[in-house]
């Protein structure tokens, strides 16, 4: 994740960044505090009132309504103990789910707002963990632990206050177990602190090879492979079993002699008061009390002994989150351009990117005339999809500018941008929706005419109408499945009822059947008059009538010209237009 440190693991952020991050939800999460103190006040009354019983017992005098009335006030402050429990509940609950919707949709909209190279740097499963697990996370922490934490340190220190007055050495020695107990976990945790830097990397890679996985389902199956054969799925998992083993072999033994020495603070406190009671420096009725409270004490201690380890677990998430927080969005200008004008030129002036200090484009210079169709051609990795991708701002370019209409698009604030180029992706991406909002995402308040409008001139609509529910039919897992080129035409429906004057197509046909190909292609010609267009193609053929085609080569553009223009050149792309044909004829033959 960008931003890790120490050999890639996620720098340790302090706690106080997770009620900056609850912003103005953090002010019910302090009364929920607030409410936790009170409650852990409330617990410690009813313990006074038990030593004043004793003392009755012990000492004599007084008469059994003073008894009855330690009583009453006992159950009176352990009523007020549960409604302030209950109220600290439901605040931290109702607080803590604010938070998580907060932090989440504060994390989408970030990464709505920085460069591609975020998710190409970062695996599917590592942006999973921080948008579900490390952010779930906060929720167990500030809904339980928060609340817990705070009765476990109140509840303990009053009575240790409490306790001083009535004998100091009786009081410090239940200190002792627990300056044992945290001199133990201490060590337990710089011993795997090593191990559990690695835990993050490692589940990121097991979240990342399941998806992987379960996406590669039908070719594991034909050719009967099991997930022992998927190698990145075993290698994660194997290390992630291994890590734990790790781990529990050091901490099982430690965790099980801090549980046994907090429980047993009355084998502290039964040696010393004896000796005390017998040398006349401890009441018997003090005695007995602080027997009682050895184990009523400590046993609050008990919430606080994972504490380090879920503050260390809570800090590393909130690393990642920061992490993610801390990228920089792209920076963007506040200059209009007009997107009904359907007329703008597009000028890469100078053009250079490098991904990864590796330049991938290298002084592009080219016009795209308003209204006309361009097509970017090339081996694979030549750099013609990275050169599309930097018009819509998927990429910042390192060097060089890029202008719409004489504007550096740097300068555009990016909801205008985006209104102005539609982009259709090589892999056709549905929402878990109906076939209609599929649809309507590429434009608001559109009206259901406008929607089969582009679904025809698409080529989707009469597919669309066999289909039980028509537009109504529900897509994704619960829906019905389509096939890549019913997908890649409910794309360009998409974009066709956008309606941009921009429009880049990054393989728009590649998984279209010969029969609808034809189709798209008349469709898309129709649709394209008077828009500015880029088309990125493999096939050929696609692009003869384009104005312009534009030859990439190891990240520069080596031709430019029509396509009776580059055959007669007899250069690059006539040996490609060459090899196609050949390879059409032969596919053809057989």
């Amino acid at each position: 994740m960008a931003g890790k440190k120490n050999g890639g693991q996620p720098e340790k952020v302090k706690m106080a960044y997770l009620f900056e991050l609850a912003d103005a939800k953090r002010g019910r999460l302090y009364a929920a505090v607030a409410f936790s103190v009170l409650s852990g006040l409330c617990t410690f009354v009813p313990y006074v009132m038990v030593f004043r019983t004793v003392l009755f017992l012990f000492e004599g005098g007084g008469n059994m309504g003073a008894v009855m009335k330690y009583g009453l006030i006992a159950a009176v402050f352990i009523l007020f103990r549960f409604i302030f429990q209950a109220v600290s509940a439901a605040m931290t609950h109702i607080g803590a789910y604010n938070v998580l919707y907060q932090v989440r949709k504060n994390i989408c909209s970030h990464i709505g707002k920085v460069n591609l190279g975020f998710f190409t740097d970062n695996s599917t499963g590592e942006i999973k963990k921080v948008l579900m697990e490390d952010v779930e996370r906060l929720e167990k922490f500030l809904a339980h632990q928060i609340p817990d934490i705070t009765v476990a340190i109140v509840v303990p220190f009053a009575v240790f206050l409490y306790l001083l007055t009535l004998n100091v050495p009786m009081t410090l020695i239940l200190l002792l177990p627990i300056v044992l107990t945290l001199i133990l976990q201490s060590v337990m945790i710089v011993i795997t602190k090593t191990l559990m830097d690695t835990y993050p990397e490692i589940l990121g890679r097991l979240n990342s090879a399941l998806v992987q996985f379960v996406n590669g389902m039908p070719v594991m199956k034909a050719y009967n492979l099991t997930a022992d054969s998927y190698q990145d799925y075993s290698e994660a998992a194997s290390d992630f079993n291994s890590l734990w083993k790790r781990v529990s072999k050091i901490a099982a033994p430690v965790s099980a002699v801090c549980k046994v020495m907090i429980e047993s603070g009355i084998f502290f406190t039964v040696p010393l008061g004896g000796w005390l009671y017998l040398s006349g420096h401890l009441a018997l009725s003090t005695y007995v009390f602080f027997v009682i409270m050895s184990i009523v004490f400590l046993a609050s201690y008990n919430n606080l002994m994972n504490f380090a380890q879920i503050f260390s677990q809570i800090s590393s998430g909130l690393g990642r989150i920061k992490a993610v927080m801390d990228i920089s969005e792209i920076k963007e200008g506040a200059e209009l351009l007009p997107v009904k004008a359907h007329e703008h030129a597009v000028t890469f002036s100078h053009v250079t990117f490098a991904y990864q200090q590796r330049d991938v484009l290298r002084d592009v210079c080219l016009r795209l005339p308003k209204g006309s169709l361009t097509a970017f051609v090339g081996a694979s990795g030549a750099g013609k999809s990275t050169a599309a991708q930097l018009l819509p701002r998927f990429w910042d370019v390192t060097q060089g500018s890029i202008c719409i209409g004489g504007t550096d698009i740097r300068d555009l604030p990016l909801t205008n941008l985006m209104d102005l180029v539609s982009f259709v992706f090589q892999d056709a991406f549905m929402l878990d929706d109906l076939i209609y909002q599929n649809i309507a995402i590429g434009k608001a308040d559109c009206t259901r005419q406008e929607v089969e409008a582009a679904a025809k001139a698409a080529q989707i609509h009469d597919f669309i109408m066999t289909l039980p529910d028509g537009y109504d039919t529900h897509l994704g897992t619960a829906g019905v499945k389509m096939s890549g080129g019913e997908k890649q035409r409910i794309c360009i429906a998409r974009a066709i009822l956008k309606d941009a004057p921009i429009i880049v197509f990054d393989e728009a046909t590649s998984f279209t059947d010969i029969e609808n190909e034809h189709k798209i292609q008349v469709a898309l010609s129709n649709m394209l008059k008077s828009k500015t267009t880029v088309m990125i193609a493999h096939r050929l053929h696609t692009i003869v009538n384009a104005d312009q085609i534009c030859v990439f080569d190891n990240g520069q553009i080596k031709e430019t010209g029509t396509h009776p223009k580059l055959l007669s050149d007899d250069g690059l792309y006539a040996k490609m237009w060459r090899t196609y044909t050949k390879a059409a004829e032969g596919v053809v033959l057989k």
